[in-house]
Formats: C-alpha cells, structure tokens, sequence
C-alpha cells in the first residue's frame, strides 16, 4: 500500500507542529540521482532517489535509464520491490494514526526538535514515501516491458500505471476483448479504442510463466498504490 490523500494531509499536519524548528535542518535543494552502476542492483537509496525525483516531478533521461537498467536485470517483480511485502510500510501508517489521534495540546517538544518522536515520525514517514513512489516507478516498467509481449500498444493508450495495471489484470491473456469489462477501470472512450486496438495488436499469447510474472506485477503495482 501506499500514502493516500487523507494520510498524507494527516502527515503534513504532523509535519507541521514541528515545521518552524526544523527550518536549520537545511535546504533539501535537488533529489539526489540514483546511483546507476552499482553491483548487485539498486540499493534502497537508489530507488528513494528515484522516488524523489518522481514526487517533485523531476524524472530525467538519467532517471529512466536507471529504471530500465534495474528492470532488464530483474528476475522477478518481488526483488525490485522490497516494501511489496513488508510490514515495515504497515507498522509505520499504524504508527502515524497513533499520533494523530492524540490531541496536539498533549504533545509538547521538549529538548531538541530532532529528538522528538513526531519529528522523527515525519522523517520517517517521508523516506518511506520516496521509496514506494520508486518502486512504484520500477515496477510499472517492468509491468510494461513483460506484457509488452501480449499487449504493445496498450502502454500508449494507458498511460497511468494504476490505470494500467488494473487494465492488464482485467484482460490478462484472452484472446476476445470484447468479452472482457473494462468498465470502471476506463473511460467509455478508452474502452473503445483498448477494445478495437486489442483486436489486431501485433502481440501473442503468454506462455504461463510469463503469465505469472505479468499478474505478480500487476499486483505489486496496485499493492503499493493502495
């Protein structure tokens, strides 16, 4: 799962009781670049960079490089997206909820802004949102670039990567679109085209390995944006 609206309103709230004491903790400036040659693949610096640059809308051609390197050396959607299936992401939004449901005048900072847990809290917090955002990046890649094979021409006609990976869950491999309801995932309009397009695209069948890592993707993808 990921940060929806409400929680990240609840987070800027948080954020905000300590916002005028951290002012000397110093200018964020630029997202850091992910490091694109590392050994072993990307580390979680990496992809919270990449995440970075996702949220403040500064995705470059360095970033999308990066983000194929990573895919085209990923055997599995699972081990580009660590926090898919980690409690770590549900541990910290009950850890948020806990804190906003105490009134804000019993919290009170004593001592260093940096050592109070709200503060410590919202650091957290945003470390974690960079790197969901990251990942959710990777994986659409590689959600793209396996049912590519299917499908190639739907990434052009889908362009959200929600939008897109319930697009793909609902089609999955059937050979006639227009048994398949894309209602509610696409606007009557879109549904048209998918339908139409989906009828003379240039790709195959999946085979049932590539199948499975098509629905595992997908699933990750949505998993993370929830």
């Amino acid at each position: 799962m990921a940060f929806d609206d409400d929680l990240l309103a609840e987070l800027d709230e948080l954020g905000d009781d300590v916002a005028d004491e951290s002012m000397d903790a110093g200018d964020a400036g630029a997202p850091a670049q992910p490091n694109k040659h590392v050994a072993g693949g990307p580390t979680s610096a990496d992809i919270s960079a990449l995440g970075e640059a996702s949220n403040s809308g500064r995705i470059d051609e360095e970033h999308e490089a990066f983000i194929g390197q990573v895919v085209s050396t990923a055997a599995s959607v699972f081990s580009i997206a660590q926090h898919a299936q980690s409690s770590e992401l549900s541990a910290l939004l009950d850890e948020i909820a806990q804190s906003q449901a105490v009134p804000a005048e019993h919290k009170k900072i004593i001592g260093r802004v940096e050592d109070d847990p709200d503060y410590k809290l919202v650091l957290r917090a945003n470390e974690m949102s960079a790197a969901v955002a990251g990942e959710i990046l990777v994986v659409h890649r590689f959600l793209l670039d396996h049912y590519k094979t299917r499908f190639p021409e739907l990434e052009t006609l889908v362009r959200s990567p929600v939008d897109y990976a319930r697009t793909v869950k609902a089609i999955g491999d059937a050979a006639d679109l227009s048994r398949v309801g894309l209602a509610g995932i696409l606007p009557n309009a879109t549904q048209m085209v998918v339908t139409v397009t989906g009828s003379t695209t240039s790709g195959r069948q999946l085979a049932a390995d590539e199948l499975q890592r098509v629905d595992e993707a997908a699933d990750c993808l949505l998993g993370l944006s929830q």
